[in-house]
């Protein structure tokens, strides 16, 4: 039988504790988020957080694993692959219509700047997710003849993912005529 190395964690305390990370996030910031803070939000003992998270990058690198962070749903198909990608780029700049979820992205682009581990754990569940998705829709137009065969998918992805991530940085709205110049310029008319 094997050893229990510790308590188990309970899964309502481990997601109050989550809660509180994001909310304290969304109101403090990363460079004042702390345990203590945290703890006393989610109404647990700082112990418990010490023992199950060793720094509150790790902490923040579950809350993003668990997710909610960023909407990088499925991009719709339909007959208008520029409509479609730019549907789904308002969708995932929409974060900024709510003002705690804008302060939660914010806090994590400081983390994820700082901590190595959060950094690839937040590229892992979120940038690559959403490149993944983007790519594969802009593939599928390819195939289709509504793009041109030689479009570079990746370049054109990272462009994308880049206006995301500038919007998010410089605190400003993704404006829907900003995503409409961008996806005009970006994707061409497919060939003739």
């Amino acid at each position: 039988m094997a050893k229990s190395t510790g308590r188990l964690r309970n899964e309502e305390t481990r997601l109050a504790i989550l809660d509180a990370t994001r909310s304290e996030l969304a109101s403090r910031g990363w460079d004042t988020l702390s345990f203590e803070r945290i703890a006393a939000v989610a109404g647990v003992g700082k112990q418990t957080l010490y023992r199950w998270w060793p720094t509150k990058a790790a902490l923040v690198s579950e809350m993003v694993t668990a997710g909610g962070i960023l909407p990088v749903g499925p991009i719709a198909v339909t007959d208008d692959v520029r409509a479609d990608v730019t549907d789904w780029m308002l969708a995932v700049g929409g974060v900024h219509d709510d003002p705690d979820a804008a302060a939660v992205l914010q806090a994590i682009v400081a983390a994820v700047a700082e901590d190595a581990d959060l950094s690839a754990n937040y590229d892992d569940r979120i940038t690559t997710v959403a490149r993944t998705r983007l790519a594969e829709r802009l593939q599928q137009a390819i195939e289709a003849g509504a793009l041109p065969s030689d479009l570079k998918v990746d370049t054109v992805t990272q462009v994308f993912l880049a206006m995301v991530l500038w919007c998010l940085v410089t605190r400003r709205p993704l404006a829907e005529n900003l995503v409409a110049d961008l996806v005009e310029t970006v994707l061409p008319a497919p060939p003739r």
